[in-house]
């Protein structure tokens, strides 16, 4: 009974450190995803940020199409120490490059007609950025690995340097005032670049991972991943479906507008990003019970903070939004309001997620965004047509809701923890800490 005692101490005061650093990490990474996000709007308006958000978004959206579960699955086998770091390495790099070529074939098919009705110049542009896939792809790998050995110092310092470099360099057209595209985009893909380079020192220096070729660990990797893979991609396409059809359905004007609602609406979203990393990580190093008590901890606290954050933003976002992005991003504030209790869901959904893998159920978040991806799409269908991008806010906030109250049902049968557990987490915590 001690050393179980002892244990779920331990447990407990790793996981709040882990916690606050990640979450400061998440809290920088929000910071730098704002001032990027304001300075792109001011620096080249409604038209033009439209045209940055669907020139990025097809190649990322192809990263996880062939992404294969990848950062999830080295994250749990390195926690579990399955195989050897030099076998993981190894396949998640054979992995790589054979998947991000995959990823730019397709993408030659893709773009053109994604965007045929763009201006030349942007397909162009989004052309030369599917070039950089395999960066973007291969970023996943030495985070991932500092992620599942619990290096979470230097996992936060990885994830911070590519929206560093994109701020700094966002900051620096603001002020020469080149309100140019291929500019901001040339920034963007310095920071994966740096990223790549820094991320694979790191590795080498921390690991000393050399090539050992092991076909079950491959195979493993494979297996966790294609299964996490189905939940993650659903997740990727539920959220960022709205964005792919409002690139192709209606003007770069109000793409833009629904980006930034998007933007505000989610900004509260760096609390529940960090929970899930590290109940990914810390639930990847402990028994099934331990793990429970974290995801219980995570969810409770997550439900709390995001409910407190999406009320202050709703009550502020009409004076906020002129004023950060300017007065000609107005028409986004109707959108930003709606979007705000799927945001809620969302986030929790994030936790729960990340506890089901940890739990090696890696395959339950798909079930859940899969029924979101056909609640998208039936809203979208409906709404897009008749409410253009507050339609397309309306579509996301039901699906991301009906996504959570699923996953509580599967959660349940799965790994037989209530909704009750879940979100009484949080009083007996802010209880045990007033009565030390």
């Amino acid at each position: 009974m001690f050393l179980r005692e002892l244990k779920s101490r331990m447990l407990s005061s790793r996981f709040t450190k882990d916690f606050a650093i990640t979450l400061s990490g998440q809290i920088g990474v929000l910071g730098l995803g704002i001032v990027s996000s304001v300075l792109a709007a001011r620096l080249l308006g409604p038209q033009g940020r439209g045209e940055l958000a669907a020139i990025i978004l097809w190649p990322t959206l192809l990263v996880f199409l062939f992404g294969m579960g990848n950062t999830q699955s080295i994250v749990f086998h390195t926690g579990k120490r399955r195989f050897e770091i030099s076998e993981i390495w190894t396949a998640t790099l054979v992995m790589g490059v054979v998947l991000s070529v995959c990823a730019v074939t397709a993408g030659f098919w893709v773009i053109p007609v994604a965007l045929r009705q763009y201006p030349p110049e942007v397909r162009h542009l989004a052309m030369i950025f599917l070039a950089f896939v395999p960066l973007i792809w291969l970023t996943g790998i030495p985070t991932s690995l500092m992620q599942g050995k619990l290096e979470m110092g230097y996992f936060n310092l990885l994830r911070l340097l590519c929206p560093a470099i994109y701020a700094t360099g966002l900051f620096a057209l603001y002020l020469l005032n080149r309100p140019l595209l291929q500019d901001a985009l040339m920034f963007q893909v310095l920071g994966f670049i740096a990223l790549d380079v820094y991320g694979f020192w790191l590795v080498f220096r921390k690991l000393s991972p050399c090539w050992s070729w092991n076909s079950k660990a491959f195979q493993s990797l494979l297996n966790f991943g294609w299964k996490t893979q189905l939940g993650s991609l659903a997740s990727y396409v539920n959220q960022r479906l709205d964005q792919l059809l409002l690139s192709v359905l209606v003007p770069p004007r109000d793409l833009g507008f629904y980006v930034v609602a998007v933007a505000v609406s989610m900004s509260v979203g760096f609390f529940p990003q960090a929970a899930g990393i590290v109940t990914l990580a810390t639930g990847s190093n402990s028994g099934p019970e331990q793990t429970k008590k974290v995801i219980a901890k995570s969810f409770g606290t997550t439900f709390f903070v995001l409910a407190l954050g999406c009320s202050a933003i709703y009550f502020v976002c009409p004076w906020l939004i002129p004023f950060a992005f300017g007065a000609s991003f107005a028409p986004a504030v109707t959108a930003c309001r709606i979007l705000l209790p799927g945001s809620v869901a969302l986030g929790l959904n994030q936790v729960l997620f990340s506890g089901a893998r940890a739990l090696d159920h890696p395959a339950l978040p798909s079930y859940a965004e899969g029924f979101a991806v056909a609640v998208t799409c039936v809203a979208l269908y409906v709404l897009l047509p008749r409410y253009g991008f507050v339609g397309a806010a309306i579509a996301s906030s039901l699906s991301y809701t009906s996504a959570l109250l699923l996953s509580l049902v599967l959660f349940y049968f799965h790994a037989n923890i209530r909704l009750s557990e879940l979100v009484g987490e949080f009083p007996r915590l802010v209880l045990r800490r007033m009565s030390l």
